[in-house]
């Protein structure tokens, strides 16, 4: 006799449990008073943190940025049929109309769009590597307002995660705060 698990990952992703948390989830009660903020998202994937984030703010205008281009990721896992994750994550999105935007590119090649000090908070979930995290802290902060949240993902999860922002709050001389699901962040 064999024992067989099966795991519906389509409805984990897709599907909400009440007390699941998003990855973005302790940025909700920063953003949720503010006055119509603008918000970059990098790394959207299946969308749980652009729809929390959303959700937590009528006025919230939010842009998100992933190339929804198949990868393995940094612990190992291939992360195929980015293809269909796009698709679904954009009729999630539809009912958002005109609050929200995504650029379906990798990071790097569009930062140049955005002006300067166009953006009330940063949230970087993208490619989990310290290289790619050092270069989107670098590409996007001064993207960022004075007063604005510049924040990630993954800070205790993932070793270069936290090396790139330790090395970026450094050199910004900011001190790292934490808050709830590993989001890193400091005020600009």
């Amino acid at each position: 006799m064999s024992d067989t698990i099966v795991i519906n990952t389509e409805t984990q992703a897709f599907n909400h449990q009440t007390d699941f948390k998003c990855s973005g989830y302790g940025l909700g009660s920063m953003v949720q008073n503010m006055d119509g903020p603008k918000v970059l998202e990098i790394g959207c994937d299946i969308g749980d943190t652009s729809e929390f984030l959303l959700s937590s703010n009528r006025g919230l205008q939010l842009t998100g940025i992933d190339p929804y281009q198949n990868y393995v990721d940094w612990n190992g896992r291939p992360l195929d049929d980015r293809d269909y994750i796009h698709d679904r994550f954009m009729k999630r999105m539809k009912k958002y109309n005109n609050r929200f935007k995504l650029y379906r590119d990798y990071s790097d090649n569009i930062y140049n769009q955005f002006e300067d000090e166009y953006f009330d908070v940063i949230f970087i979930d993208g490619l989990h590597t310290y290289e790619q995290l050092t270069k989107d802290c670098q590409n996007y902060y001064s993207k960022l307002k004075t007063g604005g949240i510049f924040s990630g993902h993954d800070y205790n999860a993932i070793a270069g995660v936290k090396q790139a922002a330790n090395e970026f709050a450094e050199l910004k001389q900011k001190q790292i705060l934490m808050t709830d699901c590993d989001v890193w962040y400091w005020i600009k």
